[in-house]
């Protein structure tokens, strides 16, 4: 019994670590340069749910240009993608463990209220 405590423990210290490091790997590579004058992450989220139009599909396309980063792949305009250039290609296990962070910060479920009678 001691032995499962102890590895629930473990499993549990492991997720959260994972998830803040996660977290932070997001806050230091995407949100740092995309709140300069990139276009910002909000207006790229909003992109690609209304060509997608959901979230696992958009996830998906997402993934996919910033694996293999080609203007075919993106949804901004090619004029904005040749002023501001290519995404560099990331991981994807870096994608892995910010994606989720990514699409779980801008989720629109969690912005709209809505009233109810």
């Amino acid at each position: 019994m001691a032995k499962i405590s102890y590895l629930l423990i473990v499993t549990i210290v492991l997720v959260c670590n994972s998830t803040a490091f996660g977290n932070d790997s997001f806050d230091r590579t995407c949100v740092k340069c995309h709140s300069t004058n990139i276009p910002d992450l909000e207006t790229i989220y909003f992109r690609y749910l209304q060509t997608y139009g959901s979230t696992k599909r958009s996830q998906k396309a997402m993934r996919l240009y910033l694996q293999h980063p080609t203007i075919q792949n993106s949804t901004l305009p090619p004029q904005v993608l040749k002023g501001f250039g290519l995404h560099a290609p990331i991981s994807p296990h870096l994608l892995d463990q910010m994606l989720p962070h990514y699409f779980e910060r801008y989720d629109l479920k969690k912005r709209v209220k809505f009233k109810t009678s």
